[in-house]
């Protein structure tokens, strides 16, 4: 199987959600890419509290060092409003675990759920007051 030489990504800000669409292996490069366009758009959500959707069934993972920077970057955005995540990944254990390894031990009201549809993950964001739809 070939992968490809470095992942993309995807950012859009709907309602009082960030919805992060990630393919391919990132590295490094790309990992901070996505950290500084995300960080850049967290003033969109004016100070109000917002959940996050990350579809990753089509990310192949990421290097140790990309990890830590991610962790860096979720205790970041959980200081600037971040109070959910729904990780939409496909029925395999790899990608969960390795994103778990990005879970932050914070004492916030944050937390974090994993699911194999998307569907299923906008529900459960909509349920904790998080939607696409939400007017500012």
């Amino acid at each position: 199987m070939r992968f490809p030489s470095y992942g993309q990504y995807a950012l859009d800000v709907s309602g009082n959600m960030l919805e992060v669409y990630a393919t391919g292996a990132w590295t490094r490069a790309t990992t901070e890419a996505a950290i500084e366009e995300i960080h850049a758009l967290i003033p969109k959500f004016d100070q109000q509290p917002w959940g996050a959707l990350l579809d990753g069934r089509r990310w192949v993972l990421t290097t140790p060092e990309c990890q830590n920077r991610m962790a860096e970057s979720i205790l970041h955005c959980i200081d600037h409003g971040l109070c959910r995540a729904a990780y939409v990944l496909d029925t395999g254990m790899v990608k969960r675990a390795q994103l778990e390894r990005t879970h932050p031990a914070t004492s916030t009201p944050y937390q974090r759920n994993y699911f194999h549809s998307y569907f299923s993950a906008l529900d459960w964001l909509n349920t904790e007051g998080f939607s696409p739809y939400t007017q500012k």
